[in-house]
């Protein structure tokens, strides 16, 4: 039997993302009701979500519905009831499998980027900590995202923590243009489930950063890891 350590990306990976931005969106919208006396910006923000514009959205929604008129506090404001909202979160159906398989086999880690505090109330709201021995936040690491993937440092650090002779550690993504390339350079295996829906384009390749293996669902893991 293969002698591996899984390690798992989080977003995408274990839950769909898009319900995290969701419930976000709803809280947003709420506020921009009250605060601003707008209505339905959460199906705006739902649409310019899944146009592309994660990073930029906030912004782009206020200039669409207040062209001109609001202020960059408006624009934290909006972002603030965001990140406040609570969060309620499932695992797909093929992840819980997973942690449940692989749990059984030895500890698990789990490496996550995106704002520490973001990621701490997702692992929370689907009680991570209590399923997966180590947890790395890379925006914990340094200041900035001077340690987000693709830099190595997270994944030198899981080594570190779950160290045994004569085993080998798995990386499980799903966004090849961050989560593949330190693994690979670290002689890892690297694979990346392909999920409809994801928010990130699972396409979109750096260079060093493709992916080992595929999958569709993590319950072909054992097809590939030979456990």
């Amino acid at each position: 039997m293969a002698k591996l350590r899984m390690i798992f990306d989080l977003d995408d990976t274990l839950y769909p993302e898009r319900e995290f931005a969701l419930c976000g969106f709803r809280a947003a919208a709420l506020w921009a009701k009250s605060a601003l006396g707008i209505d339905g910006l959460d199906a705006d923000m739902t649409r310019l979500l899944d146009s592309g514009h994660l990073g930029r959205l906030f912004g782009m929604v206020l200039e669409e519905r207040l062209p001109g008129a609001h202020t960059p506090e408006h624009a934290a404001a909006l972002l603030a009831a965001y990140r406040n909202a609570a969060a309620v979160l499932q695992f797909f159906p093929d992840a819980e499998w997973a942690l449940q398989h692989y749990g059984g086999h030895g500890p698990l880690g789990l490496i996550t980027d995106g704002t520490h505090a973001m990621q701490l109330k997702k692992v929370r709201a689907l009680a991570l900590e209590s399923r997966v021995r180590h947890i790395v936040y890379t925006d914990a690491l340094g200041e900035g995202r001077a340690f987000a993937k693709p830099h190595a440092r997270s994944f030198e650090l899981m080594a570190s923590f779950l160290p045994e002779p004569g085993y080998r550690f798995v990386y499980v993504g799903d966004n090849p243009a961050k989560d593949f390339v330190a693994p690979n350079a670290l002689g890892w295996i690297s694979v990346q489930v392909v999920r409809d829906g994801g928010i990130h384009d699972a396409r979109r390749m750096v260079p060093g950063g493709a992916p080992q293996h595929q999958v569709r669902t993590l319950t072909e893991l054992p097809q590939i890891l030979g456990v």
